[in-house]
């Protein structure tokens, strides 16, 4: 792999992703609080839609990155090498600390290896973790997607390309109609390890991600030709996602409205829905427009998003512990104000706590095994040396 230049806009549009996770977690959390009125649940539901391209804008960065940066020969063992180290061991570390958290709640801190070792394998010792196994996924089938795609776009003239891959992301939509069916199908297969992975995992198969990293794919590979993409088709995403947004929040406000009074649920918006691969997409485009803006403005805001989107990977593995932590301080802080408030409370507190965890924890001579990234010692006259994952 050649040492490229670095994009300017990944860091940036993983910061904006990270805390669009947080701020998911934090609006599910008191979702469920007691005391929560519609108008909450207007307004969680506006939070919620405006931070639902977490998930599938890191996808795309990581298929951006990828096809970015190994545009020659591929190594693979060299290359998985990499991703275990940045990627695994901490990802490991960060599932023994969760389970070991939890057995200590449920059993008095007894681990049962079998258990842990069948729950690294799924992302189960932490609510979050099911991200981790699903994008190890595309690291692993990476030389497949990489085939696939150089392939396609040598065999297309340069003008067919972008219908190719609106082709390919109809097909995708299609794949969201067949994930009922298919759920069904498995379960009543029941073929050992492939029905979960359509079933009770289906949240994590990479299958039902992949136009998300193809996509990136199409930007790494020619990111200038992305960029001229992202700004003519303004006309096009920014309307669409206004009304779907709109569409999603009227249908969301009726399904509060239950028998038993107001209840907020979002398990409408999940994400391996038609309407809601539509709307990821273009949630894609419009986060990458605003990164693409805030970047070329610069300032302050620009350097912080920058610096978070660098420890993102530590501030996500540690953000569901720092994310319990803040809700001791609501309870003695803030318990009177509204749900809105408080959440926008944790939600701040979490990403100071996270991103702050991270960092320190980077410092450490062990602390790229941790957060995968280290930070060297600060060179006369410069800054911290940060040390990445490609």
């Amino acid at each position: 792999m050649s040492q490229k230049e670095r994009i300017s806009e990944v860091a940036l549009l993983r910061g904006l992703a990270f805390a669009a996770v947080v701020l998911q977690h934090s609006v599910a959390h008191f979702a469920v609080a007691q005391g929560a009125r519609i108008q909450d649940g207007v307004l969680m539901t506006l939070l919620l839609l405006c931070s639902k391209f977490a998930v599938p804008v890191f996808v795309f960065i990581t298929g951006m990155v990828l096809f970015y940066n190994y545009d020659g020969a591929l190594k693979y063992g060299t290359f998985l090498r990499k991703r275990f180290m940045d990627i695994i061991v901490p990802y490991i570390i960060w599932s023994l600390l969760y389970e070991l958290g939890n057995q200590l709640v449920q059993s008095g801190g007894h681990l049962h290896p079998l258990d842990f070792f069948q729950k690294l394998l799924n992302g189960k010792s932490s609510y979050h973790l099911w991200y981790i196994v699903m994008i190890i996924q595309c690291y692993v089938l990476f030389p497949v997607f990489r085939y696939a795609v150089r392939r396609l776009s040598a065999l297309l003239p340069s003008a067919w390309r972008p219908a190719a891959l609106a082709g390919v992301g109809v097909l995708y939509i299609m794949l969201m109609f067949a994930v009922g069916p298919m759920y069904r199908l498995m379960d009543g297969l029941q073929l050992s390890v492939v029905t979960s992975w359509f079933t009770i995992y289906a949240d994590r198969n990479v299958i039902y991600f992949f136009f998300y990293f193809v996509l990136g794919a199409a930007a790494g590979m020619n990111v200038r030709r992305w960029n001229a993409w992202v700004t003519k088709a303004q006309i096009i995403y920014w309307p669409l996602f206004i009304v779907i947004t709109g569409y999603l929040l009227y249908e969301m406000i009726g399904l509060f409205q239950t028998p038993r009074g107001t209840v907020l649920s979002f398990n409408y918006l999940s994400l391996l829905r038609p309407v809601m691969a539509v709307y990821c997409v273009t949630s894609i485009f419009v986060a990458y427009r605003v990164a693409t803006w805030i970047a070329h403005k610069g300032g302050r805001v620009a350097g912080l998003l920058t610096a978070i989107g660098t420890l993102s990977y530590g501030a996500y593995l540690m953000h569901a512990f720092m994310l319990r932590v803040t809700y001791s301080f609501d309870e003695a802080l803030f318990a009177d104000w509204s749900l809105i408030l408080r959440t926008l409370a944790s939600f701040v507190l979490c990403m100071v706590f996270s991103v702050v965890g991270t960092w320190l924890l980077a410092r450490l001579p062990l602390g790229k095994w941790i957060v995968g990234l280290r930070i060297r010692p600060r060179p006369a006259g410069g800054p911290p040396a940060l040390h990445k994952q490609a």
